[in-house]
């Protein structure tokens, strides 16, 4: 385990080379009293500006994003489902500052992506499976610092869900919708892991949502 996001952060800079996105957990502090701790695993930053960000510091602000509901709308309200154990129909309204009630729930969350260079508007997925491939060892540290309880892996490599299952020893699993899709997920006494698709994919937040809360209460009843 890393000591700090700092000095991870400088690992970072050296294994993908500079301009870099940092990522990892929010907010530190609430994250640590937070229970269960999330883990969302993305694809990548968008990212036009050659130079380095901190993604940590733009998730605590996601609202001077315009375009931040087509993404951080689902993970929030998934994620706050998730934290106080609630079906999709008792999800409350998110609200214009990225807030539920007074609620930030990104605080209390971690965010990192496979390809920390960041990409574009339309994701290259044989780059960011390369990035896996080139990145692995440094990816698992990293998830493996934040220790998370449940990882939502939505990179859409799969490679990384089976290796993250392998890991941790999950048991495989199949979850069949009302939506007549297939998700696979993984799961331990401790951990849940779900391969699942991007926050800004097409699907209806309903859909993405409530599949996601679903799984969730399965693992927890088990």
């Amino acid at each position: 385990m890393f000591k700090t996001e700092k000095e991870f952060d400088s690992i970072i800079s050296k294994e993908w080379g500079e301009p870099v996105i940092w990522d990892g957990i929010t907010n530190l502090e609430s994250y640590m009293k937070t229970s269960p701790k999330i883990l969302w695993i993305l694809k990548e930053g968008n990212e036009h500006k050659k130079e380095n960000r901190n993604h940590r510091e733009f998730h605590q602000n996601v609202k001077i994003y315009s375009k931040w509901k087509s993404t951080y709308k689902n993970i929030i309200l998934s994620s706050y489902g998730i934290l106080n154990n609630l079906e999709y129909k008792d999800l409350p309204p998110l609200n214009d500052e990225a807030m539920i009630n007074d609620d930030i729930v990104l605080d209390k969350t971690a965010l990192i992506n496979v390809n920390k260079n960041g990409g574009g508007g339309h994701a290259n997925h044989t780059l960011i499976e390369l990035n896996y491939t080139k990145h692995k060892a440094i990816l698992l540290q990293q998830i493996e610092g934040i220790n998370p309880d449940v990882i939502i892996n939505c990179s859409r490599v799969n490679r990384l869900f089976n290796d993250v299952a392998e890991k941790y020893r999950l048991e495989k699993k199949e979850y069949s919708s009302e939506y007549n899709k297939t998700i696979n997920y993984a799961y331990n006494s401790e951990k849940l892991l779900i391969n699942y698709w991007h926050p800004a994919s097409r699907m209806k937040d309903e859909k993405y949502q409530k599949q996601l809360l679903d799984i969730y209460k399965i693992w927890k009843a088990k």
